[in-house]
């Protein structure tokens, strides 16, 4: 059975209903977390923002932040499956084969990446010819990798839920069974989080407090929408 947006949500407002103190303070840490280690590479090359130990730095803690942001999904996952969540579960994926995360992080990342490549190529080249027709050309690769960009981040939306589930599952495995089980649907996900705009824009201008109720809410119905697609719901 596919279900509507507005059932997704009713189903994450039942599975949060007189819980959301955990999430909360799950999204608090996280945030605070997240805050503290993007200013680490700055704090430790403060005048050296292009050096290689920078960009090192850099990487590393995009690493370690792949890894963390898995912790919030995992305390959603257990609440909507009837779970109390335990906090304890925000180091779930260093405890849990991070390795698996980090690749198929990583290799999402580098596709993203790649179909870029041939427009910003042509474009510079153009620029530097002063080429019209192939900075247009450019221009129209560059936008055809946008739509590239987003459809593999909806072909590989359920690679967290997907190892934290399975955490045995090689990274490769993971990012097959997201597209599998995203094939015919990312359209229905694609919509789902535009669904969240509003929400997020009155987050905003609600000095960021409304992110902490927000972004529960979010990451809870789009979990929803796995436990549909695995059957579970």
């Amino acid at each position: 059975m596919k279900r509507t947006s507005s059932q997704l949500k009713q189903l994450a407002r039942e599975s949060l209903a007189h819980r959301f103190s955990l999430p909360v303070m799950a999204c608090v840490i996280t945030f605070g977390i997240i805050m503290l280690v993007n200013m680490l590479p700055a704090a430790l090359f403060p005048d050296t923002g292009n050096s290689i130990s920078y960009l090192v730095i850099s990487f590393i803690t995009d690493l370690l932040l792949s890894i963390l942001s898995v912790g919030p999904v995992t305390i959603l996952l257990d609440m909507s499956r009837g779970s109390d969540g335990q906090l304890s579960d925000l180091l779930y994926a260093f405890r849990h084969q991070p390795d698996r995360i980090i690749v198929s992080q990583l290799i999402i990342s580098l596709l993203s990446t790649v179909i870029f490549l041939p427009g910003i190529l042509v474009f510079m080249l153009s620029s530097i010819f002063y080429t019209a027709f192939g900075i247009i050309i450019g221009s129209l690769l560059i936008f055809a990798a946008v739509i590239g960009s987003v459809v593999i981040r909806l072909d590989f939306a359920l690679v967290t839920p997907l190892y934290i589930d399975n955490p045995q599952t090689s990274a490769i495995d993971l990012l097959r069974e997201s597209r599998d089980l995203m094939r015919g649907n990312r359209l229905r996900y694609f919509v789902l989080e535009l669904s969240f705009i509003p929400i997020m824009l009155l987050a905003v201008v609600a000095c960021f407090v409304g992110l902490l109720w927000a972004v529960p809410y979010t990451q809870m119905t789009l979990l929803e929408f796995y436990r549909e697609l695995v059957g579970e719901i």
